[in-house]
Order: structure tokens, then C-alpha cells, then sequence
């Protein structure tokens, strides 16, 4: 039995390869073998760091979420206007990694309906931090099964979306797909007006057009 010695250059180039791969095949014809292929190095090695294919993905999404986090932190910290950073967080994952090719059919694949209790639990806990702090600062509870109710509905509302644009049954503007999360996930929740719900959008628009300026800043060559 091969004995191996975890090397970080190495885990990276797993995470890299089957980026690659999935980029180029697909996320569903993407196989182990594929990735093994073309690292050139044996299957027990991959499940030496990783678990499967899954495995490999969720470390990818996960690193794409925590940078839409770090993103809007950078206009709008955590703490400050809970319900407009929910939504901004929303309008920043939409286009920046639910648009993106490489996570698309891993999202649709991930549903919570296919989950065990457990894993729910956790999903919630790594991800749904900014509906906490919303309800906080509305005086819910988020031990109640209001909360649990307005995570799915938001989940599914959300990934219905996803798959909708996916399969080019709709076609939707930012503004138009962050409109309807909000009416059917975050209105009903928050018990707020359309008119109180579209103030929080306008400010969002806002906000993310400083993200965007920050991000073409910061891509921009130095003069030197």
C-alpha cells in the first residue's frame, strides 16, 4: 500500500486540475480517473486528500463563497444593515460564482432535499450567517422553525433560479432575479412591503456598483 506525506503544492494542484476538467467537461462527466489521468499520479493519492469528487468541489465552492464574503466586507462589514447585506451577499454570489460554469451543475446537484439532518445543519451554519444576523436585528429567533423554514425557502427559491437560467427557460436581469428572492424568500419572512423591500434593493445596486468599481481598480495595471 502506497504511504503518502500531505503536500499543500499537491492539494493545489488537485483543486486546479479539477477545475480545469470541469470547466472544460463538465461537472457530471468529470470523473476521478479524469483528474488522475491527467495529473499523472495514482486514484489513492486523490483519496488521500480529498474523499471524492464531491469532496474536491465543495472545497472549491467553499473557497468562492468565503471570497464573496471577504468582497462584501469590503463595502458593507458584517453587522452593519443586516437585511440590505443579505441581499447584497445574494447579488454577489449570483454573479460571481452561481454564474459561474464551473459551479453551476455542483449547485443543482447539492439540494438540501437530498440531505441528511446533519448535513443540513451544517450547510446552514457554514453559509446562512447573514439570514442569523437578519433575524437578530428584526427580534426573531433563529432557534425557531421560522428560521429552519426561511433557509429551505430561501435555498429553494434561489436554486430554482439557478436552474431556470441554466436550462434557458428564463432569462433575468440582477435586478429582476434578486426581485423575485426577494418576494417569495424575504418579504414573507421579514413581513416587509414592496415598496420597504425595493428601498433595500436600490441600496444594494448601490453598493455593489463600489464593489464593481473596486474590482476594476484593482485589476487595473500599475503606472509606474
Amino acid at each position: 500500500m502506497a504511504v503518502y506525506k500531505k503536500s499543500a503544492e499537491m492539494r493545489s494542484h488537485i483543486l486546479c486540475t479539477t477545475e480545469q476538467l470541469v470547466l472544460q467537461n463538465g461537472y457530471k462527466k468529470t470523473t476521478i480517473k479524469d483528474i488522475t489521468d491527467h495529473l499523472g499520479v495514482p486514484r489513492s493519492l486523490i483519496y488521500y486528500y480529498f474523499k471524492d469528487k464531491r469532496d474536491i468541489m465543495t472545497v472549491l465552492y467553499q473557497e468562492r463563497f468565503q471570497n464573496v464574503d471577504v468582497i462584501v466586507s469590503s463595502i458593507l462589514p458584517r453587522g452593519k444593515e443586516p437585511m440590505v447585506r443579505l441581499i447584497l451577499k445574494y447579488l454577489v454570489f449570483r454573479q460571481t460564482v452561481s454564474s459561474n460554469p464551473l459551479f453551476t451543475e455542483f449547485i443543482m446537484e447539492s439540494e438540501f432535499a437530498i440531505l441528511d439532518p446533519n448535513a443540513v445543519a451544517s450547510q446552514i451554519e457554514r453559509y446562512y450567517a447573514d439570514s442569523r444576523d437578519a433575524f437578530a436585528a428584526c427580534g426573531k429567533s433563529i432557534s425557531s422553525k421560522q428560521f429552519n423554514v426561511h433557509v429551505h425557502i430561501l435555498e429553494g427559491v434561489a436554486r430554482a433560479l439557478i436552474m431556470a437560467e441554466y436550462y434557458q427557460t428564463l432569462t433575468l436581469t440582477d435586478w429582476e432575479a434578486m426581485d423575485y428572492l426577494g418576494k417569495y424568500s424575504i418579504m414573507p419572512t421579514f413581513e416587509l412591503t414592496e415598496a420597504e423591500y425595493h428601498q433595500i434593493l436600490s441600496r444594494v445596486f448601490k453598493l455593489a456598483e463600489q464593489i464593481q468599481h473596486l474590482t476594476a481598480v484593482s485589476k487595473a495595471p500599475s503606472i509606474v
